[in-house]
């Protein structure tokens, strides 16, 4: 289920806003799976197996990161290296050689798959402006992740399957060029465990297992608290407390 912004912090807001809001990042350990119902492997199966079955592109969110680039289906773009290939949409086969060969898969803008994630954003979204859920999947030790990096908004990451071993530097990338960095702390978090990174603090991941990772991040508020629709209960008393 979702967790109110304030129980996910292990200090009172206002020492985030004061202390740690752009400013530093920090982790929560678990000693729990407490973040198990956000996503499973069974949905992640359910999603890739859903495009073009019967001619109809169903998954325009998937990103694919490789050795030497990124395919995103939502623009039909695939870049390798210096080499940007356009109009360019992947078979099933194709996505499923890659994923095969150790290649990590993001969904964006995935919140809408499943009613605790849609909650989980509404639940930021009572401090924060718009949010939306990314997915990181990858399918073994030591897979394809993006390169160092920084990122243009505050990130929450929640581990949900596996082990990531994050590397975490010192400097902000309005402060100076990657290949300029130091390096402030490597560390391996686990089921439970949870990650705020700052925007624009530079990092990067490897994968130590199979693993599933969701980042929910935001836009700044505009002012009053951002609203999101409700997710409405369908079937209600149909399936008698199940979800079969």
């Amino acid at each position: 289920m979702s967790i109110p912004f304030e129980q996910l912090l292990p200090f009172p807001i206002e020492r985030f806003e004061k202390e740690f809001r752009d400013k530093k990042y920090f982790i929560v350990k678990s000693d729990k799976p407490i973040f198990q119902d956000h996503f499973s492997w069974k949905e992640f199966d359910m999603y890739l197996n859903s495009h073009k079955l019967s001619g109809w592109d169903r998954m325009p969110q998937l990103q694919i990161v490789t050795s030497n680039g990124k395919y995103c289906h939502r623009k039909k773009q695939f870049q390798q290296g210096s080499k940007m290939i356009k109009n360019k949409v992947l078979t099933r086969e194709e996505i499923f050689d890659l994923w095969n060969q150790g290649n990590s898969f993001v969904l964006s803008l995935c919140e809408f798959l499943n009613k605790t994630m849609w909650n989980q954003c509404k639940e930021f979204e009572k401090y924060w402006g718009i949010g939306q859920a990314n997915l990181y999947c990858s399918g073994r030790k030591d897979a394809q992740c993006f390169p160092v990096h920084a990122d243009s908004t505050d990130n929450f990451l929640f581990h949900v399957r596996g082990s990531v071993r994050w590397y975490i530097y010192n400097e902000f990338s309005y402060e100076c060029r990657k290949e300029d960095i130091t390096l402030n702390e490597v560390v391996d978090l686990d089921e439970g465990d949870l990650l705020y990174l700052p925007k624009k603090l530079y990092h990067k991941v490897e994968t130590l297992s199979p693993r599933i990772s969701i980042s929910y991040h935001f836009r700044e508020p505009a002012g009053k608290p951002y609203k999101r629709a409700e997710w409405y209960d369908w079937i209600g008393e149909i399936s008698n407390g199940t979800t079969e």
